[in-house]
């Protein structure tokens, strides 16, 4: 019985790892919102807006949306097209949504299989920005955001399919429980 409670507290604890990950990340919006503001008034009050204001810019909203997406589809706050679930049975739905994150986790894994070599490559050689302006930083970090959010995608994934395997449903699902509960 306590091994079960084990790995039960694991999971939700896991669950909530990736709540706050997704929380966090969600504070790159404030530098999104600064840097393109404060280019923007370098511009029109100095005449000379930042070098770098283009590719921080850039580099902050690719990491914010790959980043982010392990959390979108732990809240399922993506695109689903649910019009299927509406005229089959709840086991039905169930087959389906697993396999849906059967589907999530290919097309991830092979992401992850594509985009480590490159990012592996853009390591060896130091890449720096094509866009040729004077900043011209380093990018190899960058292209490490894919695999690394492909990862978290694919963890995600997983733990909401392993979810419906068991019966225990997706974290969402977990979550709205628990509140349910709470508020009984």
């Amino acid at each position: 019985m306590e091994d079960k409670n084990f790995v039960l507290i694991t999971y939700e604890e896991e669950d909530c790892r990736m709540k706050n990950f997704g929380k966090i990340t969600s504070l790159l919006v404030l530098p999104l919102i600064v840097v393109p503001i404060y280019s923007a008034l370098m511009s029109y009050i100095y005449r000379a807006p930042p070098s770098w204001g283009f590719e921080v810019t850039i580099f902050l909203y690719g990491s914010f949306f790959m980043l982010g997406s392990a959390y979108c589809h732990r809240e399922k706050k993506h695109v689903a097209v649910d019009v299927l679930f509406h005229h089959v049975g709840p086991k039905t739905a169930r087959v389906l949504s697993i396999f849906a994150e059967l589907v999530v986790l290919f097309v991830v894994l092979v992401m992850i299989y594509m985009s480590v070599p490159a990012a592996r490559r853009s390591f060896a050689i130091r890449e720096r920005s094509t866009h040729q302006t004077p900043f011209n930083p380093e990018i190899w970090w960058y292209r490490w955001v894919i695999p690394v959010s492909c990862a978290l995608i694919s963890w995600q994934a997983f733990k909401d399919m392993l979810g419906l395997i068991t019966g225990k449903g997706t974290a969402k699902d977990r979550e709205k429980m628990k509140g349910e509960y709470d508020a009984a």
